[in-house]
């Protein structure tokens, strides 16, 4: 893939991204529970788990820090970067901008997604993206340890 089609990919998926995550968390407002899932809406003021609840400008400065460290690596240092890795990027920065937009004008992150076989605290599209672009740089960091 060349450098003006991984820029483009970049500029489609991250908006797209985005523009899922804030129509669900707009909209999945009513609880209800369908084969694994439930919907049930509710707020976390810290970061996973609900970890470093109360420290909302600490985890502004670090989502910040993230997204340019991403940028930095996708669109500086990306000479290098496989097509797996250029994923896992655009998938960890959607998904940490789109939080970060919560974080900022609400205070706190907007939840809504859990499962229903096993207690677990509720997340979002966002979220879900940053866990598979996590998996994904870890798949890419496994294939070339050898």
């Amino acid at each position: 893939m060349n450098k003006r089609i991984n820029n483009k990919l970049f500029f489609i998926l991250v908006p797209l991204i985005i523009i899922l995550d804030r129509l669900t968390k707009a909209y999945m407002t009513e609880q209800s529970c369908f084969l694994l899932f439930c919907i049930k809406p509710s707020v976390n003021f810290g970061a996973s788990f609900g970890l470093f609840t109360g420290f909302t400008f600490l985890l502004i400065i670090i989502a910040i820090a993230v997204l340019l460290l991403i940028l930095f690596f996708y669109f500086i240092a990306n000479k290098k970067l496989n097509n797996l890795t250029r994923i896992a990027l655009i998938l960890l920065f959607a998904g940490t901008l789109s939080n970060l937009i919560d974080r900022i004008f609400f205070g706190y992150i907007i939840d809504w997604l859990t499962f229903s076989f096993v207690t677990f605290p509720a997340f979002n599209l966002a979220d879900i993206s940053n866990i598979v672009g996590a998996l994904l740089l870890v798949i890419f960091l496994i294939k070339n340890k050898h």
